[in-house]
């Protein structure tokens, strides 16, 4: 199999064909040696294999470099890193969800290819939600505008990025306004400048927010990103109400309740709510918990 991906022309169809062709083929044998290294830690397990495909990665050549060297088979190698990224990113994600290298995947992706919007789009949104790194994410997208300067979806993330994980209104609202005046953009955008601002930081205005984004695109998997962010947020309310009763019942009595069930015998809440992602709110110590771990909430 390895064999098909050498060349087979026997004379070159022109003086310097073999040399100007060997940038690529490195670049790719490059590639398949990585997945060749990923296959082998799918089928031993072993720690010692997973150490040797990060160390791999830290000789991975930077986007300018494959750029460079490979400046007439750009869009071969950008393929083969495209490929190298979903792969990279599905076996973390099935795995131990960490996702140290995919930024440099991403950085050399549209490197290769900045018209690539689709490779922008997933970097973010993978980059912001999983690899729990959203300045990276933002940094992506502004690299984005300025190759892709009429897109407003990059603009849009930006923001949404912005407002969601770092908290940062006024850059949301400045990246809303950028993408509002786009083609294309979609009509609530320009609302979501002024939301920004009026209603900086509060669940409701972040719910109609995602509620937006579901009824406003067909992306399968973005919609389920919107179910998941919409979970957390309920996860969040009933987390936080649970605990301001917890709170009262201590203030007014002068001891943490027995048990979450003994707030609903006092009158202190109507119900204990379900927890969204399948597990159970209990009380430890005075403290509301979960059952769920933090890394399968969202």
């Amino acid at each position: 199999m390895v064999e098909e991906i050498k060349p087979r022309v026997s004379v070159p169809a022109r003086p310097g064909w073999l040399s100007n062709l060997l940038p690529v083929v490195f670049i790719i044998w490059g590639f398949v040696g990585v997945y060749l290294l990923q296959l082998a830690i799918d089928s031993t397990g072993k720690e010692r294999m997973r150490e040797k495909v990060v160390a791999e990665l830290m000789y991975f050549p930077s986007g300018k470099f494959v750029r460079e060297a490979s400046i007439e088979y750009q869009q071969v190698a950008a393929d083969f890193v495209w490929l190298r990224g979903i792969q990279y990113y599905g076996y973390h994600l099935m795995t131990d969800r960490k996702y140290e290298w995919l930024g440099h995947v991403f950085g050399i992706l549209t490197t290769l290819d900045p018209k690539f919007i689709g490779a922008y789009h997933f970097g973010a949104l993978t980059l912001a939600w999983d690899a729990h790194k959203p300045n990276e994410a933002v940094r992506l997208l502004v690299r984005g505008m300025e190759a892709n300067p009429t897109n407003w979806q990059l603009p849009f993330y930006a923001g949404f990025i912005n407002y969601m994980l770092l908290k940062d209104y006024e850059a949301a609202g400045i990246f809303f306004d950028i993408a509002s005046k786009l083609p294309g953009a979609w009509l609530v955008v320009s609302r979501w400048a002024a939301v920004s601002v009026a209603k900086a930081g509060r669940s409701e205005a972040a719910r109609e927010m995602w509620l937006d984004i579901y009824r406003s695109t067909e992306n399968k998997a973005l919609r389920k990103l919107v179910i998941r962010q919409l979970s957390l947020l309920k996860f969040n309310d009933a987390l936080k109400g649970l605990q301001q009763a917890v709170d009262r019942f201590h203030e007014d009595k002068g001891r943490f309740p027995r048990n979450l069930q003994e707030l609903v015998r006092t009158g202190y809440v109507g119900k204990i709510p379900e927890e969204p992602f399948g597990g159970r709110f209990f009380l430890e110590g005075g403290k509301v918990r979960s059952s769920t771990p933090p890394s399968r909430r969202g």
